[in-house]
Protein backbone atom coordinates (compact mmCIF):
# COMPACT_ATOMS: atom_id res chain seq x y z
CA UNK A 1 0.00 0.00 0.00
CA UNK A 2 2.80 2.41 0.43
CA UNK A 3 4.35 2.02 -2.31
CA UNK A 4 0.99 2.79 -4.58
CA UNK A 5 0.58 5.59 -2.02
CA UNK A 6 3.76 7.03 -3.02
CA UNK A 7 3.11 6.16 -6.63
CA UNK A 8 0.05 8.32 -6.58
CA UNK A 9 1.52 10.93 -4.55
CA UNK A 10 4.47 11.57 -7.52
CA UNK A 11 1.80 10.74 -10.63
CA UNK A 12 -0.40 13.50 -9.10
CA UNK A 13 2.14 16.26 -8.12
CA UNK A 14 0.22 19.25 -9.82
CA UNK A 15 -3.04 18.59 -7.96
CA UNK A 16 -0.58 18.28 -4.58
CA UNK A 17 1.58 21.16 -5.04
CA UNK A 18 -0.57 23.81 -3.36
CA UNK A 19 -1.20 21.63 -0.32
CA UNK A 20 2.50 20.46 -0.07
CA UNK A 21 3.38 24.24 -0.46
CA UNK A 22 0.77 25.38 2.16
CA UNK A 23 1.56 22.92 4.51
CA UNK A 24 5.15 23.90 4.78
CA UNK A 25 4.05 27.61 4.72
CA UNK A 26 2.19 26.49 7.93
CA UNK A 27 4.70 24.44 9.62
CA UNK A 28 7.46 26.84 8.88
CA UNK A 29 5.04 29.51 10.94
CA UNK A 30 4.21 27.15 13.93
CA UNK A 31 7.46 25.99 14.19
CA UNK A 32 8.66 29.86 14.54
CA UNK A 33 6.22 30.67 16.70
CA UNK A 34 6.84 27.52 19.14
CA UNK A 35 11.13 28.30 19.15
CA UNK A 36 10.36 32.12 19.68
CA UNK A 37 7.74 31.02 22.87
CA UNK A 38 10.59 28.52 23.86
CA UNK A 39 13.60 30.79 23.55
CA UNK A 40 11.77 33.17 25.54
CA UNK A 41 10.81 30.74 28.50
CA UNK A 42 14.48 29.71 28.86
CA UNK A 43 15.12 32.94 28.95
CA UNK A 44 13.09 34.50 31.42
CA UNK A 45 10.58 31.66 32.35
CA UNK A 46 7.32 32.84 33.64
CA UNK A 47 7.89 36.72 34.01
CA UNK A 48 6.52 39.64 31.98
CA UNK A 49 8.84 38.54 29.16
CA UNK A 50 6.85 35.89 28.53
CA UNK A 51 3.78 36.81 29.69
CA UNK A 52 3.69 39.52 26.76
CA UNK A 53 5.64 37.01 23.96
CA UNK A 54 2.76 34.45 24.51
CA UNK A 55 0.10 37.29 24.43
CA UNK A 56 1.12 38.80 20.90
CA UNK A 57 2.78 35.44 19.63
CA UNK A 58 -0.22 33.56 20.58
CA UNK A 59 -3.12 36.10 19.10
CA UNK A 60 -1.49 36.76 16.07
CA UNK A 61 0.82 34.23 15.23
CA UNK A 62 -1.40 31.55 16.48
CA UNK A 63 -4.51 32.71 14.00
CA UNK A 64 -2.41 33.06 11.22
CA UNK A 65 -1.32 29.45 12.01
CA UNK A 66 -5.22 28.23 12.44
CA UNK A 67 -5.69 30.31 9.50
CA UNK A 68 -2.91 28.43 7.58
CA UNK A 69 -3.66 24.89 8.82
CA UNK A 70 -7.83 25.80 7.83
CA UNK A 71 -6.06 26.29 4.14
CA UNK A 72 -4.65 22.86 4.04
CA UNK A 73 -8.06 21.48 5.42
CA UNK A 74 -10.09 23.32 2.13
CA UNK A 75 -7.73 22.26 -0.05
CA UNK A 76 -7.41 18.57 0.60
CA UNK A 77 -11.18 18.44 0.68
CA UNK A 78 -11.24 20.54 -2.44
CA UNK A 79 -8.64 17.42 -3.84
CA UNK A 80 -10.45 14.84 -2.46
CA UNK A 81 -13.84 15.87 -4.21
CA UNK A 82 -12.13 16.15 -7.26
CA UNK A 83 -11.62 12.28 -7.14
CA UNK A 84 -15.30 11.47 -6.68
CA UNK A 85 -15.15 9.62 -10.26
CA UNK A 86 -12.11 8.36 -9.58
CA UNK A 87 -13.33 6.81 -6.50
CA UNK A 88 -16.67 5.75 -7.45
CA UNK A 89 -14.24 3.72 -10.15
CA UNK A 90 -12.12 1.99 -7.94
CA UNK A 91 -14.99 0.82 -6.31
CA UNK A 92 -16.62 -0.61 -9.32
CA UNK A 93 -13.69 -2.49 -10.65
CA UNK A 94 -13.77 -4.46 -6.68
CA UNK A 95 -11.51 -2.62 -4.42
CA UNK A 96 -13.15 -1.78 -0.87
CA UNK A 97 -14.00 1.39 0.85
CA UNK A 98 -10.71 0.26 3.53
CA UNK A 99 -8.80 0.07 0.67
CA UNK A 100 -9.89 3.52 -1.03
CA UNK A 101 -9.81 5.30 2.28
CA UNK A 102 -6.22 4.06 3.13
CA UNK A 103 -5.01 5.14 -0.30
CA UNK A 104 -6.16 8.70 -0.08
CA UNK A 105 -5.44 9.52 3.65
CA UNK A 106 -1.61 8.05 2.92
CA UNK A 107 -1.57 10.28 0.05
CA UNK A 108 -2.93 13.05 2.75
CA UNK A 109 -0.31 11.76 5.54
CA UNK A 110 2.64 11.55 2.64
CA UNK A 111 1.92 15.30 1.68
CA UNK A 112 1.65 16.98 4.52
CA UNK A 113 4.53 15.23 6.29
CA UNK A 114 6.96 16.35 3.22
CA UNK A 115 5.88 19.97 3.61
CA UNK A 116 6.03 19.62 7.28
CA UNK A 117 9.69 18.46 7.55
CA UNK A 118 10.51 21.37 4.73
CA UNK A 119 8.78 23.73 6.47
CA UNK A 120 10.10 23.13 10.23
CA UNK A 121 13.63 23.15 8.74
CA UNK A 122 12.73 26.37 7.39
CA UNK A 123 11.17 27.95 10.46
CA UNK A 124 13.84 26.36 12.78
CA UNK A 125 16.39 28.31 10.44
CA UNK A 126 14.38 31.61 10.65
CA UNK A 127 14.48 31.74 14.63
CA UNK A 128 17.50 33.88 14.90
CA UNK A 129 16.65 36.68 12.08
CA UNK A 130 12.96 36.39 14.21
CA UNK A 131 14.17 36.83 17.71
CA UNK A 132 16.65 39.56 16.46
CA UNK A 133 14.02 41.68 14.58
CA UNK A 134 11.64 41.62 17.86
CA UNK A 135 14.32 42.76 20.20
CA UNK A 136 15.60 45.38 17.62
CA UNK A 137 11.89 46.61 17.55
CA UNK A 138 11.53 46.34 21.24
CA UNK A 139 8.87 43.86 20.52
CA UNK A 140 11.10 40.97 23.06
CA UNK A 141 13.68 42.23 25.51
CA UNK A 142 17.05 41.02 25.57
CA UNK A 143 17.65 38.14 26.26
CA UNK A 144 16.01 34.81 24.83
CA UNK A 145 19.02 33.72 22.55
CA UNK A 146 18.20 31.46 19.26
CA UNK A 147 19.27 27.88 18.97
CA UNK A 148 17.50 24.98 17.98
CA UNK A 149 14.17 24.17 19.74
CA UNK A 150 13.24 20.55 19.38
CA UNK A 151 9.32 21.45 20.95
CA UNK A 152 9.39 23.86 18.11
CA UNK A 153 9.95 21.25 15.23
CA UNK A 154 7.92 18.66 16.69
CA UNK A 155 5.16 21.49 16.81
CA UNK A 156 5.47 22.24 13.02
CA UNK A 157 5.87 18.79 11.91
CA UNK A 158 3.31 17.31 13.44
CA UNK A 159 0.43 20.26 13.38
CA UNK A 160 0.20 19.86 9.54
CA UNK A 161 -0.14 15.87 9.94
CA UNK A 162 -2.79 15.95 12.54
CA UNK A 163 -5.02 18.56 10.72
CA UNK A 164 -4.17 16.54 6.82
CA UNK A 165 -5.18 13.49 8.46
CA UNK A 166 -8.68 13.91 9.94
CA UNK A 167 -9.09 16.57 6.81
CA UNK A 168 -8.56 13.76 4.13
CA UNK A 169 -11.20 10.85 6.09
CA UNK A 170 -14.15 13.79 6.02
CA UNK A 171 -13.41 14.82 2.76
CA UNK A 172 -13.07 11.06 1.79
CA UNK A 173 -16.12 10.14 3.96
CA UNK A 174 -19.38 10.86 1.87
CA UNK A 175 -18.29 9.13 -1.30
CA UNK A 176 -17.48 5.85 0.55
CA UNK A 177 -20.92 5.86 2.09
CA UNK A 178 -22.94 5.71 -0.77
CA UNK A 179 -22.70 2.53 -3.77
CA UNK A 180 -20.18 3.35 -6.31
CA UNK A 181 -22.59 3.84 -9.25
CA UNK A 182 -24.25 6.50 -6.91
CA UNK A 183 -20.77 7.92 -6.39
CA UNK A 184 -19.79 7.93 -9.81
CA UNK A 185 -23.43 10.00 -10.03
CA UNK A 186 -22.55 12.54 -7.47
CA UNK A 187 -19.31 13.32 -9.08
CA UNK A 188 -21.24 15.19 -12.16
CA UNK A 189 -24.50 16.02 -9.83
CA UNK A 190 -23.99 17.58 -6.22
CA UNK A 191 -25.88 16.93 -3.73
CA UNK A 192 -27.77 19.51 -1.80
CA UNK A 193 -27.15 18.59 1.71
CA UNK A 194 -24.48 19.56 4.06
CA UNK A 195 -22.39 16.79 5.36
CA UNK A 196 -23.63 15.26 8.47
CA UNK A 197 -19.38 16.04 10.28
CA UNK A 198 -19.38 19.28 8.75
CA UNK A 199 -22.68 20.40 10.47
CA UNK A 200 -21.81 18.72 13.38
CA UNK A 201 -18.86 20.53 13.40
CA UNK A 202 -20.39 23.88 12.84
CA UNK A 203 -22.99 23.58 15.44
CA UNK A 204 -20.36 22.63 18.12
CA UNK A 205 -18.43 25.95 17.08
CA UNK A 206 -21.86 27.68 17.47
CA UNK A 207 -22.08 26.97 20.70
CA UNK A 208 -18.44 27.42 21.63
CA UNK A 209 -19.19 31.00 20.23
CA UNK A 210 -21.44 31.43 22.94
CA UNK A 211 -19.97 30.03 25.59
CA UNK A 212 -16.57 31.97 25.24
CA UNK A 213 -18.65 35.24 24.73
CA UNK A 214 -20.61 34.22 27.93
CA UNK A 215 -16.98 33.52 29.61
CA UNK A 216 -15.92 37.03 28.84
CA UNK A 217 -19.06 38.45 29.16
CA UNK A 218 -18.80 37.72 33.25
CA UNK A 219 -15.45 39.57 33.53
CA UNK A 220 -14.57 43.66 33.44
CA UNK A 221 -11.87 45.57 31.89
CA UNK A 222 -10.81 46.95 28.75
CA UNK A 223 -7.78 44.17 27.90
CA UNK A 224 -10.98 41.24 28.85
CA UNK A 225 -13.33 42.88 26.69
CA UNK A 226 -11.22 42.93 23.60
CA UNK A 227 -10.02 39.36 24.23
CA UNK A 228 -13.82 38.26 24.26
CA UNK A 229 -14.99 40.07 21.02
CA UNK A 230 -11.32 38.61 19.29
CA UNK A 231 -12.07 35.13 20.49
CA UNK A 232 -16.21 35.41 19.29
CA UNK A 233 -15.40 36.79 15.96
CA UNK A 234 -12.63 33.68 15.57
CA UNK A 235 -15.27 30.79 16.45
CA UNK A 236 -17.66 32.71 14.41
CA UNK A 237 -15.40 32.66 11.38
CA UNK A 238 -14.68 29.07 11.71
CA UNK A 239 -18.40 28.43 11.97
CA UNK A 240 -19.26 30.48 8.84
CA UNK A 241 -16.53 28.45 6.85
CA UNK A 242 -18.17 25.07 7.72
CA UNK A 243 -21.45 26.42 6.99
CA UNK A 244 -21.02 27.69 3.76
CA UNK A 245 -21.87 24.90 1.66
CA UNK A 246 -24.99 25.72 3.55
CA UNK A 247 -25.70 29.15 2.93
CA UNK A 248 -23.90 29.77 -0.08
CA UNK A 249 -26.37 29.07 -2.80
CA UNK A 250 -28.40 32.39 -1.36
CA UNK A 251 -25.34 33.97 -0.86
CA UNK A 252 -24.36 33.27 -4.31
CA UNK A 253 -27.74 34.05 -5.91
CA UNK A 254 -27.06 37.76 -4.23
CA UNK A 255 -23.59 38.27 -5.74
CA UNK A 256 -24.87 37.22 -9.10
CA UNK A 257 -27.12 40.25 -9.51
CA UNK A 258 -23.97 42.62 -11.14
CA UNK A 259 -23.39 39.87 -13.60
CA UNK A 260 -27.31 38.92 -14.48
CA UNK A 261 -27.90 42.59 -14.77
CA UNK A 262 -24.88 44.26 -17.05
CA UNK A 263 -24.01 41.04 -19.11
CA UNK A 264 -27.00 39.58 -20.90
CA UNK A 265 -25.38 36.04 -21.48
CA UNK A 266 -22.33 35.67 -19.84
CA UNK A 267 -23.25 37.08 -16.34
CA UNK A 268 -26.64 34.71 -16.29
CA UNK A 269 -24.63 31.80 -17.61
CA UNK A 270 -22.47 32.85 -14.72
CA UNK A 271 -24.82 33.18 -12.36
CA UNK A 272 -26.36 29.44 -13.09
CA UNK A 273 -23.04 27.66 -12.78
CA UNK A 274 -22.92 29.46 -9.55
CA UNK A 275 -26.02 28.17 -8.53
CA UNK A 276 -25.78 24.73 -9.69
CA UNK A 277 -22.33 24.66 -8.00
CA UNK A 278 -22.18 25.08 -4.70
CA UNK A 279 -19.64 23.16 -3.02
CA UNK A 280 -17.28 24.33 -5.84
CA UNK A 281 -18.42 27.93 -4.71
CA UNK A 282 -17.90 27.48 -1.04
CA UNK A 283 -14.74 25.78 -1.70
CA UNK A 284 -13.23 28.71 -3.96
CA UNK A 285 -15.09 31.00 -1.29
CA UNK A 286 -13.61 30.03 1.97
CA UNK A 287 -10.20 31.12 1.61
CA UNK A 288 -10.98 35.01 1.49
CA UNK A 289 -13.82 34.71 3.96
CA UNK A 290 -11.08 33.24 6.35
CA UNK A 291 -8.20 36.08 4.68
CA UNK A 292 -10.24 38.79 4.84
CA UNK A 293 -12.32 38.12 8.24
CA UNK A 294 -8.92 37.35 9.92
CA UNK A 295 -6.60 40.11 8.83
CA UNK A 296 -10.27 42.61 9.55
CA UNK A 297 -9.74 41.07 12.86
CA UNK A 298 -6.26 41.20 13.62
CA UNK A 299 -6.27 44.93 12.60
CA UNK A 300 -9.66 46.16 14.52
CA UNK A 301 -8.00 44.41 17.33
CA UNK A 302 -5.02 46.47 17.37
CA UNK A 303 -6.42 49.34 16.97
CA UNK A 304 -8.79 49.15 19.72
CA UNK A 305 -6.18 47.84 21.76
CA UNK A 306 -3.77 51.19 20.85
CA UNK A 307 -6.87 53.20 21.47
CA UNK A 308 -7.73 52.09 25.06
CA UNK A 309 -4.06 51.92 26.27
CA UNK A 310 -2.78 53.78 29.28
CA UNK A 311 0.23 56.31 28.88
CA UNK A 312 2.51 53.52 31.09
CA UNK A 313 1.62 50.96 28.15
CA UNK A 314 1.46 53.23 24.99
CA UNK A 315 5.06 52.41 24.21
CA UNK A 316 4.73 48.55 24.58
CA UNK A 317 1.26 48.87 22.42
CA UNK A 318 3.11 50.26 19.78
CA UNK A 319 6.10 47.82 19.81
CA UNK A 320 3.51 44.96 19.78
CA UNK A 321 1.44 46.85 17.28
CA UNK A 322 5.29 46.73 15.08
CA UNK A 323 5.43 42.80 15.99
CA UNK A 324 1.87 42.47 14.66
CA UNK A 325 2.54 43.75 11.55
CA UNK A 326 5.67 41.02 11.12
CA UNK A 327 3.69 38.28 12.12
CA UNK A 328 0.78 38.85 10.02
CA UNK A 329 2.79 38.60 6.85
CA UNK A 330 2.78 34.57 6.69
CA UNK A 331 -1.28 35.05 7.04
CA UNK A 332 -1.54 37.34 3.91
CA UNK A 333 1.28 35.04 2.17
CA UNK A 334 -0.56 32.04 3.27
CA UNK A 335 -3.93 33.64 2.67
CA UNK A 336 -3.02 34.43 -1.18
CA UNK A 337 -1.87 31.29 -2.01
CA UNK A 338 -4.65 29.62 -0.47
CA UNK A 339 -6.75 31.66 -2.33
CA UNK A 340 -4.56 31.46 -6.28
CA UNK A 341 -4.81 27.06 -5.55
CA UNK A 342 -7.99 26.92 -4.50
CA UNK A 343 -9.07 29.00 -7.26
CA UNK A 344 -6.42 27.18 -9.82
CA UNK A 345 -7.37 23.44 -8.83
CA UNK A 346 -11.41 24.21 -9.07
CA UNK A 347 -10.81 25.99 -12.66
CA UNK A 348 -8.49 23.35 -13.53
CA UNK A 349 -10.92 20.58 -12.92
CA UNK A 350 -13.56 22.13 -15.36
CA UNK A 351 -11.57 21.72 -18.64
CA UNK A 352 -14.16 19.91 -20.14
CA UNK A 353 -16.84 21.97 -19.33
CA UNK A 354 -15.09 24.42 -21.13
CA UNK A 355 -14.27 22.30 -24.45
CA UNK A 356 -17.96 21.16 -24.52
CA UNK A 357 -19.13 24.97 -24.23
CA UNK A 358 -16.16 25.91 -27.10
CA UNK A 359 -17.48 22.92 -29.78
CA UNK A 360 -20.86 24.21 -28.92
CA UNK A 361 -20.16 27.43 -30.52
CA UNK A 362 -18.80 29.47 -27.47
CA UNK A 363 -15.88 31.10 -27.91
CA UNK A 364 -12.62 32.05 -25.76
CA UNK A 365 -13.63 35.34 -25.12
CA UNK A 366 -17.35 34.65 -23.99
CA UNK A 367 -16.22 31.83 -21.79
CA UNK A 368 -13.04 34.41 -19.87
CA UNK A 369 -15.94 36.99 -19.53
CA UNK A 370 -17.75 34.03 -17.96
CA UNK A 371 -15.70 32.80 -15.45
CA UNK A 372 -14.55 36.53 -14.85
CA UNK A 373 -18.28 37.15 -13.62
CA UNK A 374 -18.04 33.67 -11.41
CA UNK A 375 -15.03 35.12 -10.00
CA UNK A 376 -16.98 38.01 -8.70
CA UNK A 377 -19.17 35.66 -7.22
CA UNK A 378 -17.09 33.93 -5.20
CA UNK A 379 -15.22 36.85 -4.04
CA UNK A 380 -18.44 38.56 -3.19
CA UNK A 381 -19.80 35.16 -1.12
CA UNK A 382 -15.95 34.92 0.92
CA UNK A 383 -16.49 38.95 1.53
CA UNK A 384 -20.58 39.33 2.21
CA UNK A 385 -19.59 36.11 4.82
CA UNK A 386 -16.79 37.88 6.50
CA UNK A 387 -18.52 41.11 6.29
CA UNK A 388 -21.46 39.49 8.37
CA UNK A 389 -19.30 38.15 10.97
CA UNK A 390 -17.13 41.22 11.28
CA UNK A 391 -20.42 43.32 11.80
CA UNK A 392 -21.33 41.21 14.89
CA UNK A 393 -17.88 40.96 15.80
CA UNK A 394 -17.71 44.87 16.15
CA UNK A 395 -21.28 45.19 17.42
CA UNK A 396 -20.55 42.69 20.82
CA UNK A 397 -16.89 44.43 21.17
CA UNK A 398 -18.73 48.25 20.73
CA UNK A 399 -21.06 47.17 23.64
CA UNK A 400 -18.36 45.67 25.60
CA UNK A 401 -16.31 48.83 25.40
CA UNK A 402 -18.49 51.11 25.79
CA UNK A 403 -17.34 51.85 28.66
CA UNK A 404 -13.87 52.47 27.77
CA UNK A 405 -14.37 53.86 24.24
CA UNK A 406 -16.86 56.12 23.16
CA UNK A 407 -16.91 54.95 19.59
CA UNK A 408 -14.96 51.88 18.41
CA UNK A 409 -15.70 52.54 14.91
CA UNK A 410 -13.54 56.05 14.64
CA UNK A 411 -10.43 54.50 15.67
CA UNK A 412 -10.46 51.87 13.02
CA UNK A 413 -8.03 51.76 10.53
CA UNK A 414 -10.59 51.99 6.98
CA UNK A 415 -8.01 52.72 4.42
CA UNK A 416 -6.41 49.70 5.73
CA UNK A 417 -9.41 47.45 5.97
CA UNK A 418 -10.29 48.27 2.14
CA UNK A 419 -6.86 47.19 0.79
CA UNK A 420 -7.32 43.92 2.83
CA UNK A 421 -10.83 43.94 0.39
CA UNK A 422 -9.25 45.36 -2.64
CA UNK A 423 -6.50 42.83 -2.08
CA UNK A 424 -8.76 39.19 -1.62
CA UNK A 425 -11.05 40.68 -4.69
CA UNK A 426 -8.20 40.89 -6.73
CA UNK A 427 -6.87 37.19 -5.79
CA UNK A 428 -10.29 36.19 -6.59
CA UNK A 429 -10.18 36.99 -10.11
CA UNK A 430 -6.76 36.64 -10.78
CA UNK A 431 -7.08 33.43 -9.34
CA UNK A 432 -9.82 32.43 -11.92
CA UNK A 433 -9.11 34.02 -14.84
CA UNK A 434 -5.76 32.93 -15.05
CA UNK A 435 -5.74 29.39 -15.18
CA UNK A 436 -8.81 29.76 -17.08
CA UNK A 437 -7.12 31.44 -19.85
CA UNK A 438 -4.58 28.42 -19.72
CA UNK A 439 -6.94 26.05 -19.68
CA UNK A 440 -8.58 27.25 -22.91
CA UNK A 441 -5.32 27.80 -24.84
CA UNK A 442 -6.20 23.57 -25.04
CA UNK A 443 -7.97 22.80 -28.09
CA UNK A 444 -11.39 21.31 -27.50
CA UNK A 445 -10.96 18.36 -29.33
CA UNK A 446 -7.76 17.54 -26.55
CA UNK A 447 -9.95 18.84 -23.59
CA UNK A 448 -12.42 16.28 -23.91
CA UNK A 449 -10.26 13.42 -24.53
Amino acid sequence: MLLLVLASVRTRLGQYAGVLLISAMSAGLLTLLASVLDSVHRADPGHRAERSAQSLLGLVGGTSGFAALLLVANTLALVAQQRRTETGALRVVGATTAQVRAQIVGEAAVVAALGGVVGAAGGALSLGPALGWLIDHHVLPVGPQSGFSPVGFAVGLLSTIVIAVPAALAAVRGPLRVSAVEALREATVERRTLPLGRAIAAAATLLLAVAVWDRYRRKSGAHEALNGGMALCLTLLIAAWLLLPLVVRPVAALSALPGRLLSRSSGRLAAANSAAAGRRVAAMAGPVLLAAGLSTMLMCGNAVSQATATAQDALQQENNAVGMRLLMTPLIVCAALGILNTLLLATRQRRQEFAALRLAGSTRAQLLRMLGWESVVVVLCGLLMAGVVIVVFLAGLSARMAPYLTDVTAVLPWSDLAQVAAGCAGLGVLGVLIPGALVLRVTAVRAVE
